[in-house]
């Protein structure tokens, strides 16, 4: 009867150790989900970081803020309003009226070019790019009607109006600065191709 009792007692005391093992022992490949978490998390801010740096660089070539400007605020405002409105003006001239008055539509195309190019002066500092991307592929591309450079236009100038570096000039993003110069060059580009196709149809 001892015999009996003093095996029950070990299968019982075996029975304690061995709840107690498995409740201390880490379950398969748990750590490993913590450290994975932790890589992916390290590789996003390092992808972040990488990203936060070509754009730092493309923006010091590409498109350096000018230092002076809040000097030539007063410049800018005037060629921000003045763009948007001759844009009106040449899609007034087009949709409106019996015949389209392609005069006006070169004369206002050619306000824009001028002052997006004082606007890209006054707000870019002088660039190692400048002269390049003013030009790029401009003999290549193909010729489009005054219709189809309205619309362009139009969506490239309601991009560049809406960029965060006139809601605030103190403080700009490289981000935002790259974007803003590249819808510029856009609209320098279609301004004088929406002067040329309009001067044909005079």
């Amino acid at each position: 009867m001892r015999k009996i009792i003093f095996s029950i007692l070990l299968i019982s005391i075996a029975a304690v150790f061995s709840n107690v093992f498995a409740q201390r022992e880490t379950p398969a490949g748990a750590g490993d989900t913590n450290l994975a978490d932790n890589n992916i998390k390290m590789r996003s801010v390092e992808l972040e970081r990488v990203k936060r740096e070509a754009a730092l660089a493309e923006a010091a070539t590409f498109a350096p803020i000018n230092t002076k400007l809040a000097a030539k605020f007063p410049q800018i405002k005037e060629d921000f309003e003045g763009i948007q409105m001759l844009e009106d003006a040449i899609i007034k001239a087009y949709t409106t009226g019996k015949t389209i008055d392609y005069s006006l539509i070169e004369s206002a195309a050619n306000g824009i070019n001028s002052k997006a190019k004082r606007l890209d002066s006054n707000l870019f500092a002088d660039t190692k790019k400048e002269k390049e991307d003013l030009t790029t592929k401009k003999d290549a591309e193909k010729v489009k009607p005054v219709r189809d450079l309205i619309v362009e236009l139009d969506n490239a100038i309601g991009s560049f109006v809406k960029s965060k570096i006139f809601g605030n000039i103190k403080v700009i993003e490289p981000e935002d600065a790259i974007r803003t110069r590249t819808d510029l060059i856009s609209i320098l580009h279609l301004s004088e191709k929406l002067s040329v196709e309009a001067k044909k149809m005079k």
